[in-house]
């Protein structure tokens, strides 16, 4: 079994909890990279779950809604998918430092050189 990243950790924990709530999660876990988590709330359910997810600071968004069989029959639920943040891609700083010497007065072009320059693009 593979080691689960932060993302999906928390996606686990997030699904863990609605279920809790009485809602269904409808994404595969563990949770894709690029994967939203999405779930199905009962209409009559809706707003004490998104209030209570709005109190994690978790964002669902509508999605739709679709029909759902339950113990007593079809029941429509709204879909919601909440997008978790990325994880963070590690930068590592292998810039090494530009090495050398500043132009001297010694290395500068002598006014000789300037005049010859100028002279042979015909500016004098």
């Amino acid at each position: 079994m593979a080691l689960l990243s932060e993302r999906q950790q928390t996606a686990q924990a997030l699904a863990r909890e609605i279920i809790r709530m009485g809602a269904w999660v409808t994404s595969p876990l563990p949770l894709d990279d690029n994967a939203r988590l999405r779930l199905q709330v009962l209409d009559k359910d809706r707003n004490a779950i998104l209030e209570k997810l709005g109190s994690w600071n978790w964002s669902p968004v509508f999605v739709g809604t679709h029909p759902r069989i339950c113990p007593d029959g079809w029941k429509l639920t709204s879909v919601y998918q909440i997008e978790l943040p990325p994880e963070r891609q590690p930068i590592v700083d292998d810039r090494q430092p530009i090495m050398g010497e500043l132009a001297t007065e010694a290395k500068r072009k002598t006014p000789e050189e300037v005049l010859q320059m100028r002279k042979y693009q015909g500016w004098k």
